[in-house]
């Protein structure tokens, strides 16, 4: 397994603006004109890369907590777990300091990492006017008089440099694009190195915890279905790289319920009809986070499709029985187990009898594969005898 690690991050840098709540690509605006500002400042190329994941993580730790200094904490830790510069966490960690010493920690002036300047001036501009409705002369001279108005809390180069963006017609043009994306594929000079399986797993852990720690019931859940699918996958005979790709896909499955209220996770007791159809779009947007990255196409097939059913009764896509593949059919088998198997909010977990009676009622409807099920009886069998 080879990923790019740019590709890999900026994939999963949408999955950190679903969990604050923001727009898809808050992130990769953030980043842009953290970048753009780099290069005005002739900034190397090696910190302009260090700068853009810095930017596209920079709200890592921000999904679990809302209080500024803890997020910015959490967000270092987390990044000191990852294949990267450990420079990159410290980016982070200051990423909410203004130069005139007002910011989360006090710091002031040159006590900041540059880098954190230029991302706090970025995610304070793409703040006030990513919702800006029409670029146009009046818009302009808005985000000058911005600039101006804030000046206190930006070093003067990072304003100076703001002004020098500003006469360059192209810089906005950009920004506001529909084809954003696309662009800043073309724009941006960070060329990621190659990750292997090991690298890309630190990731994926990274973002499970990210995931699974919305909920103290979902605590290790998606740890949890990781470790089934690698025993399983094993004992099925399947070669190290599915087995791999496997292992990212279970740490990955549930990114989309990023997008989901807590409020409908945690509930205690049946969901309505409402409260089914929000979180029945949790594998739809897992899809959709998931298939930015290249080289994820299998994987995305497997974290995507763990609640479609044989019979064509699951979601999203409905798909049926010649449609779902023996890894999809192991994956959607592992969740069920995983969660029967687990503290919910409104039950407890259920003895290993009850939940087989469950999974095997699931069978007589058509909905899971009866083969594969027998197969991980035997498989688990021994951990709960």
């Amino acid at each position: 397994m080879k990923i790019n690690e740019r590709s890999l991050i900026e994939g999963l840098s949408y999955a950190l603006d679903v969990a604050e709540k923001s727009y898809f690509s808050h992130s990769k605006h953030v980043a842009y004109i953290s970048i753009m500002l780099a290069k005005e400042l002739k900034l190397p190329l090696d910190e302009q890369k260090d700068l853009y994941f810095a930017a596209l993580l920079h709200d890592i730790g921000a999904s679990n907590t809302y209080l500024i200094k803890e997020h910015c904490k959490v967000g270092k830790d987390i990044i000191l777990k990852l294949p990267v510069k450990s420079i990159i966490a410290d980016y982070v960690y200051y990423h909410h300091e203004f130069f005139n010493g007002t910011g989360a920690f006090k710091l002031m002036e040159y006590e900041i990492p540059l880098a954190s300047q230029i991302i706090c001036a970025a995610n304070l501009f793409d703040g006030r006017f990513r919702n800006l409705k029409e670029l146009s002369f009046d818009a302009v001279e808005s985000i000058k008089k911005w600039i101006k108005d804030n000046q206190e809390l930006f070093n003067p180069e990072i304003s100076a440099a703001f002004y020098k963006l500003l006469e360059k017609e192209y810089i906005l043009l950009d920004y506001f694009n529909d084809d954003f994306n696309n662009i800043l594929t073309n724009r941006i000079e960070a060329h990621g190195i190659e990750l292997d399986y090991e690298g890309v797993k630190a990731f994926a852990h990274a973002f499970s915890e990210i995931i699974d720690n919305r909920s103290h019931f979902t605590y290790r859940h998606s740890v949890g279905i990781a470790n089934l699918v690698n025993k399983i996958t094993a004992q099925l005979g399947f070669d190290s790289e599915m087995q791999n790709k496997m292992y990212i896909a279970a740490l990955l499955h549930d990114i989309g319920k990023l997008v989901i209220s807590n409020d409908i996770i945690d509930k205690e007791g049946k969901l309505n009809d409402k409260e089914r159809y929000e979180i029945n779009k949790h594998t739809y947007y897992t899809r959709w986070i998931l298939q930015q990255i290249e080289g994820f196409e299998d994987i995305t097939e497997f974290a995507s499709n763990h609640h479609e059913k044989l019979n064509g009764n699951g979601y999203p896509l409905h798909l049926k029985e010649s449609e779902i593949g023996e890894l999809d059919r192991v994956m959607a088998i592992c969740d069920i187990f995983q969660a029967l198997t687990e503290e919910r909010p409104y039950r407890n977990k259920m003895p290993i009898n009850k939940v087989w009676s469950i999974i095997d009622t699931m069978v007589d409807k058509g909905e899971l594969d009866r083969i594969l099920v027998d197969k991980i009886k035997i498989i688990l069998e021994e951990d709960y005898e």
